[in-house]
């Protein structure tokens, strides 16, 4: 082979290189986005399920996120290199902004999770009008959750989810995970404290991003709130 024949075909191989790179990082178009998306997004706390309604509103795209944080909107725009996607949540009565920026290869979308403008970040992947990918049977509670009450600060749910089947722990200021287990009909949570030598009951009602209710643990009664972990 000749060095000049050798520099072509170099040539050739690398503008096909180029050009599938540049294929890869193609704006998605509003085909590619407008529709239903199951989405799992994933900060510090755990698992994140939702999802996300993307509509072409007179040339314009338009979202809606809907999740344990309730329905909020959502702005939708592309990028150079894929998709952003910004909503703003309320964080124990902080409004949160949360940014995903992924790219679209078919019916997946998959990407990064900012929140609080850097405060913590994660990932996230979603599925054209599928189930959430890696959610399972995962539901609006699962994760941590701050609660402040009659009791004090300091105390937390890091809550598991199977359909309307609850667990999981309460955490005491002093570092106690104490096991709890329930059930989440509709918006009614209803826990039981499983510990040996204590005993109690905590209702509460699901309303997005909060629950508020009551507790009956061991005598001790009150009322309570408690606002998820971003």
């Amino acid at each position: 082979m000749t060095f000049r024949l050798f520099a072509f075909r170099a040539l050739v191989a690398s503008s096909v290189v180029v050009c599938a790179g540049a294929a890869m990082a193609q704006v998605p178009s509003t085909q590619d986005l407008v529709g239903t998306w199951s989405l799992t997004m994933t900060s510090p706390q755990g698992t994140h399920p939702g999802t996300l309604v993307i509509k072409d509103e007179a040339g314009k795209l338009a979202g809606a996120m809907t999740g344990e944080m309730g329905s909020i909107p959502a702005d939708v725009t592309t990028t150079e290199t894929g998709v952003s996607i910004a909503f703003t949540v309320d964080y124990q009565g902080q409004p949160l902004a949360i940014v995903l920026a992924g790219k679209v290869a078919g019916a997946t979308m998959k990407g990064a999770v900012d929140y609080g403008n850097g405060a913590a970040t994660g990932d996230f992947t979603a599925t054209k009008g599928g189930a959430a990918a890696g959610a399972g049977a995962a539901g609006p509670l699962a994760g941590v959750w701050d609660i402040t009450g009659d009791g004090g600060g300091g105390y937390s749910f890091n809550f598991t989810q199977d359909g309307t089947t609850v667990g999981g722990t309460l955490k005491t200021p002093d570092g106690l995970d104490i096991p709890i287990k329930g059930t989440l009909e509709g918006s009614a949570l209803t826990l039981t404290v499983v510990a040996d030598g204590l005993s109690g009951t905590i209702k509460g009602t699901l309303d997005g991003g909060v629950i508020k209710g009551t507790y009956d643990i061991g005598g001790n009664a009150g009322a309570y709130s408690a606002a998820r972990k971003p």
